[in-house]
């Protein structure tokens, strides 16, 4: 047994949902807030507004629930991902392989150079021996 859906109207709601995100950002935008730094201490004040007044504390990272895992701390992070969802956000930019200019073989006769004459000539024995 198998289901028929209409596609056209669940296209819809995906269509509807993902364009709210983004006048949701307008609307913020418009307010001056830029960012989901920026709005996160008015959605933790209106969550702790509306979840029993759950206490807020300035941490050395910045305003932080006193509580973790708590119902306002769930609908804060539920209303900025809505608001700014982290799908659209840039992904930040990781050192490639590409990045190390440095040449090993270059690095290892630079260190050959260093030695003395004594050390070259012990190194070179050491290596015939082995």
């Amino acid at each position: 047994m198998t289901k028929s859906f209409n596609r056209v109207a669940v296209y819809a709601v995906f269509n509807d949902a993902d364009k709210s995100s983004a006048s949701f950002a307008v609307r913020l935008m418009e307010l001056g807030i830029a960012s989901r730094a920026e709005a996160k201490p008015f959605a933790m004040d209106w969550a702790s507004k509306n979840h029993n007044n759950e206490p807020i504390k300035m941490g050395q990272r910045g305003m932080t629930f006193v509580k973790r895992d708590t119902n306002a701390e769930r609908a804060m992070n539920r209303v900025l991902e809505v608001c700014y969802p982290k799908a659209d956000a840039p992904k930040p930019k990781t050192a490639k392989a590409t990045a190390n200019k440095t040449d090993p073989v270059g690095a290892l006769f630079k260190k050959w150079q260093a030695l003395s004459a004594s050390e070259k000539r012990r190194f070179t024995t050491m290596q015939l021996k082995a």
